[in-house]
């Protein structure tokens, strides 16, 4: 088959050049509109529910709400787990469905869920979906500064102007505000007014909704035109809200301002914003929406906001992931370059033929070009995986090509007096003869990449993409091979093609092979007993590794994330993020550190006030004292950093999002504790908090101070409101209305909404001796609330987290940067063993020991597949099955090298070492298949069987593999080792993939050259019973 579509393609060797012509032009257009991201989307396919419910308790929200609608959403189809987290006023509710769903589609499907339950819900609780946005959406954030404007007119500038001009951005979901104050018209009430007009806190409540609206009464016609009626009755001025009048005594009316005071105030805060030590400012998160190019998206964004220009205000970028885009695809487009210019030199100075070499020149940049286009086809973005997986293919990718000219060099040598027919039929059956094994070769690279693609969750979307792009580029390289490869070579392959042996880089690695060949054909027996060696002593030094799920990836930009006490107050959150700013902004390589405590008005953020989540921005790296790195400036920030009460994180923006959102936990290691008393977790909690604090591996473990809310509880007497004839729903409205402020409507102030709310003075609702001589009015006069209610202080939850309908706790863990997630946790599964928990109450690990479990059972699976896969395709490319027994036991010798180059560079063993060793064993497969074939055919032509002939045939065979196989080893290795020496945004993961095929190279090229032709000299020997 593949002789016959080299033999259409010569003949059609226009067409094929037309083709190649147009896929080069469409990979053109590709390349300029393929989006752009720093790294694959790695969230989960998540749904948010929000649910606002002013001024109520975690516990209360969590019973009406929270519960009922987690164990209704659970027979939904497809879901993963369902997360909530309820605390004061609010509650967040993550339906996390399985890969492969369709966002929009599981959206609908909890609305039709949640249009079943309306009405079921109280009256003033709002449920409501969250924005269509990514789970790290957050994707640009800025601050708002100025010298002269209040910080309440910054955040109604905020959300009215910016908010609304960055929403109409193509790709944003959604503009959060943080910081600032909410402008509120608050009707502060005079206690004793109310007590001297006998009035009800529900009567000036009436009066004001009903003193604010608009309406029409249709249309009149007036000499054939028509008059639409509209009766304004809005509220326009703080004068009108006084001017209400709430009953009329004797003709005398009673208004507003005879009783109460209205002021511009602002509403409670969740959420503070605070920039580089020196005071609060308003922040704006830009969140962009589900499968968009973060990079257009982001660059619109700035456009537009350069174009909002207003007078004394500034603008303060502090986050702006497309730095880290264009420093992560810089630097891959960069090393493809460099690696592309090494295989062309290597190529060259092989065949000492420079027409052969622009053979390779010309095909390398297009099958880069192709695979552009297959990504845009396949719709893969550009991120550091996609562009790896063509980086590490680029040796790989011209393997083919390599093979198919150094085998028309090798026909053609000696042949100069040849007609032109002549040397086309020479190329041509040169290109035959290399044609099949190069096609079972690209199906091994490919076969062994499967188990790539059958990995889910976030180590599949991560790693999925780079194999893609290395399959990609491998079916481009193997299929120019076959097609426009031959045709190149016709046009190209003229005039005198030197010798193999005259070539002086060539002749030089022959004269140094010859003799080590020759000896290792002498001494056999030496030669599997080191080759056995070297495997066991590999397998003996794979199991002393250590395990992780995945490197940590430098973004380049910096979180802090201190646990705080839990229960502290807007002011005091205030007080340390400025503290924690100060001293960070102290740091010469700091840009801005932008600190956010407490929760965005977005569903997409569900902070306490009690977390504190610092972005730190860096000058460029030229800017940095002498000798420092992000390791050292993390250690030096966190020995700065210990202020009393906080206990310090570190992580980085997209995984801290990524970590929070698939498990819950914001640190690489957690514990999840699960049961049904938040008391009992608590007690439990701080045992394994405790225990793993000792363990010298820890660098910081935090329990959940689950209990850690202060409540002021107000239990009301049955007895006593039945002897006052009141209900209690007149004590909870007094509380709701006259202490928790609660909205009753909305001041329109053009396209501005205020509230409106009621609220008594300060000195009648400040303590818990103001609240008992709050007076509620009866049918026997005013009396007050300790008559009927008795008031006490209580701890008890200010948040409430659950996971698959039970309560949880989390156990922070940061372990220490020379441990692996794998051994802190066998380690510190042995120091809890002896912890025994109540019944109906277990833990289990999660962060990234939740990923590698899953990971780890599913290629367990699949890789045994994979080889019996290899083995039958190295079987249907040598038709012997001793030859492919020989090939596929000899394998691992291939792997012993990068196992021993990851010892000795002290990386751990993670998913992306797996990549690379993956990817390596399709190319060691390879040019063993390679070599099998040439020492088979030296064998088959040897006249008498004797060991002289044998060894000869085996040398001349070898021999004649070395180019070919040095040229590839020197194009792949040519292609990695560049990888090795980056050292952006993105190398800690490209180089775990490189390190193994570099290695294994080193050992696949003496597995090729050295142990494969003495085993099959010892096969040989045995079978023909030759005398040795």
């Amino acid at each position: 088959m593949v002789e016959k579509i080299i033999d259409l393609s010569v003949k059609n060797r226009f067409i094929v050049i037309f083709i190649t012509l147009l896929l080069a032009f469409g990979s053109i257009y590709a390349i300029k509109n393929t989006s752009l991201d720093a790294i694959p989307d790695l969230s989960a396919n998540q749904v948010i529910i929000e649910v606002e419910w002013s001024n109520q308790s975690a516990k209360t929200i969590e019973e009406q709400i929270s519960y009922p609608l987690i164990s209704n959403l659970m027979s939904l189809p497809k879901i993963e787990t369902i997360r909530a987290m309820s605390s004061f006023s609010t509650s967040m509710i993550y339906v996390i469905f399985k890969d492969g769903v369709d966002l929009y589609d599981a959206r609908s499907r909890i609305l039709e869920q949640l249009s079943t339950l309306q009405g079921t819900f109280p009256t003033l609780a709002k449920v409501k979906l969250g924005p269509d946005a990514s789970g790290v959406g957050w994707a640009y954030e800025y601050a708002l500064k100025s010298k002269n404007r209040s910080l309440d007119e910054l955040r109604t500038l905020q959300d009215y102007f910016y908010k609304f001009a960055l929403l109409g951005v193509d790709g944003v979901s959604e503009v959060a505000s943080v910081g600032g104050y909410v402008r509120n018209y608050e009707i502060t009430l005079n206690q004793d007014r109310l007590i001297q007009y006998d009035l009800d806190i529900e009567e000036i409540k009436d009066a004001i909704t009903k003193n604010n609206n608009d309406s029409g009464a249709r249309v009149i016609l007036e000499n054939g035109y028509e008059q639409i009626i509209s009766a304004r009755a809005y509220l326009k001025s703080k004068k009108d809200i006084e001017n209400i009048t709430i009953k009329t005594q004797n003709n005398i009316p009673l208004k507003i301002k005879d009783i109460a005071e209205v002021n511009l105030t602002s509403n409670d805060r969740r959420g503070v914003a605070e920039l580089n030590g020196e005071g609060e400012v308003v922040g704006g998160i830009v969140v962009t929406r589900y499968g968009v190019d973060v990079h257009s998206v982001i660059k619109n964004v700035k456009a537009k906001l350069h174009s909002l220009n207003i007078d004394d205000v500034e603008i303060v970028e502090v986050y702006d992931r497309t730095s880290l885009i264009d420093a992560a695809i810089d630097t891959l487009k960069r090393t493809l370059i460099e690696e592309s210019i090494i295989v062309m030199l290597i190529v060259a100075i092989f065949l000492f033929h420079f027409r052969s070499a622009l053979i390779i020149i010309i095909t390398l940049p297009l099958t880069v070009m192709i695979s552009f286009l297959l990504m845009k086809i396949f719709n893969i973005g550009s991120n550091i995986m996609s562009l790896g997986g063509i980086a590490i293919a680029i040796g790989a990718m011209v393997d083919a090509t390599i093979v198919m000219v150094e085998n028309a060099h090798k026909h053609l040598q000696g042949k100069e007096n040849i007609t032109k027919e002549e040397r086309i039929e020479i190329i041509l059956s040169s290109a035959k003869q290399v044609g099949r094994p190069i096609f079972f070769a690209l199906l091994l690279v490919v076969v062994s990449f499967l188990p790539i693609f059958a990995l889910s969750g976030q180590e599949g979307k991560l790693f999925s993409p780079l194999a893609f792009t290395k399959t990609f580029a491998m079916l481009c390289g193997a299929i120019l091979s076959i097609t426009l490869v031959p045709i190149l070579m016709i046009y190209f392959i003229k005039g005198k093609i030197i010798q193999e042996d005259k070539n002086i880089l060539n002749s030089f690695f022959i004269k140094i092979y010859s003799p080590i060949l020759r000896l290792s054909l002498k001494l056999k027996y030496l030669v599997v007993t080191i080759f056995f060696i070297i495997i066991i002593s590999a397998l003996y030094t794979y199991s002393k590794q250590k395990w992780e799920f995945m490197p940590t990836l430098n973004e380049a930009t910096f979180m802090y994330m201190p646990v705080t006490p839990y229960g502290i107050g807007a002011d005091l959150a205030k007080q340390l993020a400025q503290k924690t700013n100060m001293v960070i902004k102290s740091f010469p390589e700091v840009q801005n550190t932008f600190a956010k405590a407490g929760r965005a008005a977005t569903a997409t953020d569900p902070a306490p006030l009690a977390m504190i989540e610092t972005i730190i921005t860096f000058k460029p790296q030229s800017q940095w004292r002498e000798g420092m790195t992000y390791k050292k400036l993390i250690d030096e920030m966190d020995k700065k950093l210990q202020i009393p009460g906080l206990i310090n994180t570190w992580t980085y923006p997209i995984k801290g999002r990524i970590d929070m959102l698939l498990t819950g936990i914001r640190t690489p290691l957690g514990i999840k504790l699960y049961g049904k008393d938040l008391e009992v977790l608590q007690e439990e909690s701080s045992k394994i908090e405790n225990i793993l604090k000792k363990y010298e591996g820890s660098m910081s473990v935090s329990a959940d101070k689950i209990n850690q809310g202060y409540y002021l509880n107000i239990k009301i007497d049955d007895e006593a409101i039945s002897r006052y004839n009141i209900s209690k729903n007149t004590i909870l409205e007094t509380l709701s209305i006259g202490v928790g402020a609660v909205q009753l409507t909305l001041f329109l102030d053009n396209l501005e909404r205020y509230p409106i709310s009621l609220r008594y003075e300060s000195k009648d609702r400040e303590d818990i001796r103001a609240l008992e001589n709050l007076q509620i009015k009866t049918n026997l006069g005013f009396k007050p609330l300790k008559t009927f209610a008795t008031l006490s202080y209580e701890e008890s939850p200010s948040i409430i987290q659950s996971e698959k309908a039970l309560k949880v706790a989390y156990v922070y863990i940061s372990p220490k940067s020379d441990f692996s997630i794998q051994q802190y946790k066998d380690d510190a599964n042995k120091l809890l063993k002896d912890l025994k928990l109540p019944d109906g109450y277990y833990f289990e690990w999660s962060g990234q020991s939740e990923f590698l479990q899953q990971a780890m059972s599913k290629l367990s699976f699949i890789i045994p597949i994979v080889l019996m896969f290899i083995f039958i395709l190295i079987y249907m490319a040598l038709k012997n099955l001793k030859y492919t027994l020989i090939i596929f036991c000899t394998l691992p010798f291939a792997l012993s090298g990068g196992v021993f180059y990851i010892e000795y560079l002290g990386f751990n063993i993670s998913i992306a070492v797996i990549v690379g060793f993956m990817a390596l064993l399709g190319v060691a497969a390879e040019t063993s298949i390679v070599m099998m074939l040439y020492l088979d055919e030296a064998y088959k032509n040897i006249k008498e069987k004797t060991n002289i002939a044998l060894k000869e045939a085996i040398y001349h065979g070898a021999v004649l593999r070395l180019r070919p196989k040095l040229m590839t080893l020197f194009a792949i290795l040519g292609g990695l080792i560049p990888i090795m020496y980056i050292n952006s945004i993105g190398s800690e993961v490209m180089q775990r993939v490189a390190a193994p095929m570099i290695g294994g190279m080193l050992s696949s090229t003496i597995l090729t050259l050295i142990i494969i032709p003495a085993i099959f000299y010892l096969v040989i020997l045995k079978k023909d019973k030759i005398i040795d």
